[in-house]
């Protein structure tokens, strides 16, 4: 992917679920080459994320322990506050923004002047789960080509298009692709996904920032989301994260809704895993299509993104 953006775009990455970082506890996570870890505070229960490697002797600090609001290095028990100030010393740990948001853990890689604030995807209203992660020895770059594929609908998702669709580049941090289908496949998701919305799906796929990806639909009255997450590896691969919701409704249906939503996301997701091994993507080769086209499009859409 030499030539298609950058490696790690300035991006919110998802870590898991929030209430996966009990009080106390220290995790580490690497994106791409950068190593974080991050702690939440047992007073205070406020997560924070330093880079990994502390900043006296280079420990990495996921061997370390939280004491109160703050953590303690491992090698020589250098107290940290969740500032990365470690007091009369003068030193400071390198600290990185970490938001809680739709039931996830997110940590912020580049500048805020790069990376638009999580709450202006505008998730307000809908019950939201953490759906899980799966692995792709695949840059981030090919997935993101893969879900805004608007021919692999049809192909892989027997989806059929019933209008043309489009794709829309909002200034430098956004491209939305936005469809209209209809479900054709016999398996169970279809016929469900088929029998709540007689008239079919009404989607928007939007890439802010490269690596992350919102999917909204709408199918019958009830309109969804998928969130996801491309967290590039060391290996060069990538994790990718996934948040679902539903619409909020009255009483217990909202927890079955949300628990379906994220059924149905497995279910489609993994119809893309067989045709996905092995794959060496690249750019269309000449442009014989639409989809051809808005492929290339998205091309040089990643290729104008913000570096960290």
């Amino acid at each position: 992917m030499i030539g298609l953006g950058p490696a790690v775009p300035a991006n919110w990455y998802l870590l898991g679920r929030a209430d996966g970082l009990r009080r106390g506890a220290v995790q580490a996570h690497t994106i791409g080459t950068h190593d974080v870890v991050v702690w939440r505070g047992q007073k205070s229960g406020t997560p924070t994320a330093f880079a990994a490697h502390c900043a006296h002797m280079g420990c990495h600090l996921a061997r370390g322990d939280v004491i109160g609001d703050r953590l303690r290095c491992g090698l020589h028990h250098r107290m940290i506050d969740a500032d990365g100030n470690f007091g009369a010393s003068g030193l400071r740990q390198a600290a990185l923004p970490v938001a809680e948001y739709c039931g996830g853990l997110w940590v912020r890689i580049g500048g805020a002047e790069a990376v638009p604030p999580l709450e202006e995807l505008g998730l307000e209203g809908f019950a939201a789960c953490y759906a899980g992660e799966h692995h792709f020895p695949l840059p981030w770059q090919a997935l993101v080509a893969n879900g805004f594929d608007s021919e692999h609908l049809a192909s892989v998702h027997e989806r059929r298009l019933l209008a043309p669709p489009t794709l829309d580049c909002h200034e430098t941090t956004s491209i939305v692709l936005r469809y209209h289908t209809r479900p054709i496949g016999k398996g169970l998701a279809d016929r469900i996904t088929a029998l709540i919305g007689p008239d079919g799906i009404h989607g928007e796929i939007t890439s802010r920032n490269g690596a992350m990806m919102l999917v909204r639909s709408r199918v019958g009255q009830r309109r969804n989301f998928i969130l996801l997450s491309f967290v590039p590896t060391a290996a060069g691969g990538t994790c990718v994260r996934g948040i679902v919701g539903t619409e909020l409704m009255r009483g217990s249906w909202t927890q079955l809704q949300g628990r379906i939503a994220a059924r149905l996301f497995k279910a489609f997701l993994y119809k893309d895993l067989a045709v996905l091994e092995g794959l060496a993507w690249h750019e269309p080769a000449q442009e014989d299509s639409v989809g051809d086209r808005f492929t290339r499009e998205l091309c040089d859409f990643f290729r104008g993104l913000p570096h960290e």
